[in-house]
């Protein structure tokens, strides 16, 4: 579900503006910006005379300049040099993020996570994982900043408040490029998807805090003066082609901004930006220590889980191994049960591992996950009960998300021994068991095409794999 790669600055381009609009959360009326930190009309950019593109580029780079300069100042960050300015056209943009995403992120790990969301039945059978990711960055992407090139690339049809949104948040995110090497960071790495996804959440809520500064400076207003609910992204992903988009995945493109804002906000109002930028020099090592500022300052380190055995009943082969960490166990949760509660099942993280093995036909899916106490691993174990117990293939609402969560009384009680394993037609069974601090969830092993699926596993494998997973192997 987390992609831990320089392709979450695609995602981050087409979400940083977001709160510039009513729709996302921020006060509706905008404040006025001074002449000096407005930014000229790409559309003008995009109207000078043709004879040429390099006079376009001239102009787009003077634009960059101008905003570089305001946003560097805003930042308390100075530029170490300037950003190329392109404006290129919408379907230009679509085709590089399809690139970047075919040649920065391993296909095995795209396919691997679309069959996870399916395992955990959040996902239909005929979901295209990559598509959907597609769908969204077509839907919403207005401008990026390109680590690889160094350039401000601006969508021809951008103006006014976009215009001046997208500037501000991509060009902070050329400054940590510049001062912290941001490029380095998220480039893809094996067993680094809560690390990643860590450093990705710190990006963006710096880049979002620093936006919202320049929106509401002529107010005398910074964002950390703002409640951290004024990044209520979620609506800005309701309509339009988004709107089909299952809404996990909406969830985990938002997801880094909202906590990182948070997160971000909180270390300015102990320290201002130089805090901020102390964070940089000693990176938060897991999603845990984004969502509790109290664990990143006591350096509390995840713990480090051994690689998992496949069900002997099963496909053998992994073809993805990963840390999801604290904040995509809380997306998942929040599938199954109310924001308030999701966040409390999935608090008290210590580590994790989940990976995917296939034998080309059939697929499996084994996760261990470690809580620091065994009171909030039996949280966890009611969390994945709700889900256990959901109903497979239930229309989803408006909003994407169940009609009825099962209660957590009925997850107490049907997981009263400490475990469960339901069987279900098309993702196969769905286990998950106890032992003491420790979690182990199996799903499948089914098989599935595009546009169905069918169970090829039982419960009492699945169960004999989940206590497997969480029994240490004798030397």
């Amino acid at each position: 579900m987390k992609h831990g790669t320089s392709c979450a600055l695609w995602l981050s381009a087409a979400f940083g503006v977001a709160c510039s609009g009513a729709q996302a959360g921020v006060p509706t009326v905008a404040p006025e910006l001074s002449e000096s930190a407005r930014s000229p009309n790409v559309a003008q950019i995009a109207r000078v005379p043709a004879s040429s593109a390099v006079a376009q580029d001239t102009a787009a780079e003077e634009t960059v300049a101008r905003a570089l300069a305001y946003v560097s100042s805003l930042r308390e960050l100075p530029a170490l040099g300037p950003v190329k300015g392109r404006v290129i056209s919408r379907d230009q943009m679509i085709a590089r993020v399809e690139h970047e995403l075919d040649t920065e992120v391993p296909p095995a790990v795209v396919s691997a996570s679309g069959e996870i969301l399916f395992a955990l039945g959040t996902v239909p059978a005929s979901f295209d994982y990559r598509r959907g990711l597609l769908d969204v960055m077509r839907a919403e992407l207005l401008g990026f900043y390109e680590p690889h090139e160094k350039t401000m690339f601006l969508g021809g049809d951008l103006h006014g408040k976009e215009l001046d949104a997208t500037l501000w948040h991509e060009l902070v995110h050329a400054l940590q490029d510049q001062h912290y090497g941001l490029e380095k960071l998220l480039d893809f790495s094996d067993d680094a998807g809560d690390w990643q996804g860590a450093v990705h959440a710190l990006a963006e809520g710096d880049a979002t805090s620093a936006m919202l500064d320049a929106m509401f400076a002529p107010k005398g207003i910074r964002a950390p003066d703002l409640s951290d609910s004024v990044m209520d992204l979620q609506g800005a992903l309701s309509t339009g082609a988004v709107q089909q988009v299952p809404a996990i995945i909406k969830r985990s493109v938002v997801a880094p901004y909202v906590d990182g804002l948070s997160f971000v906000n909180a270390v300015r109002r102990r320290g201002g930006w130089p805090a901020v930028d102390a964070v940089w020099q000693r990176l938060p090592t897991s999603t845990e220590r984004i969502l509790h500022l109290e664990k990143y300052e006591a350096h509390e380190p995840p713990e480090l889980l051994a690689r998992l055995a496949p069900n002997a009943g099963g496909p053998i082969r992994a073809t993805y191994s990963d840390i999801y960490g604290e904040e995509t166990l809380r997306i998942l949760f929040e599938e199954w049960m109310p924001a308030h509660a999701a966040h409390d099942a999935a608090s008290g993280w210590a580590g994790d591992r989940v990976t995917v093995f296939s034998d080309g036909k059939n697929t499996s899916v084994g996760w261990h996950i470690r809580y620091d106490n065994e009171a909030a691993a039996v949280n966890g174990l009611h969390a994945f009960a709700r889900g256990a117990l959901a109903p497979e293939d239930e229309v989803l609402d408006a909003r994407g998300r169940l009609s009825e969560f099962v209660s957590a009384a009925a997850a107490e009680k049907a997981t009263r021994l400490g475990q469960l394993c339901r069987e279900r037609h098309t993702r196969g069974p769905f286990a998950v068991l106890r032992r003491g601090r420790d979690l182990g969830v199996t799903l499948g092993p089914f098989r599935r095409n595009s546009d169905s699926a069918l169970s090829e596993g039982q419960c009492t494998g699945a169960l004999s794999w989940a206590a497997a997973l969480v029994t240490p192997l004798t030397p």
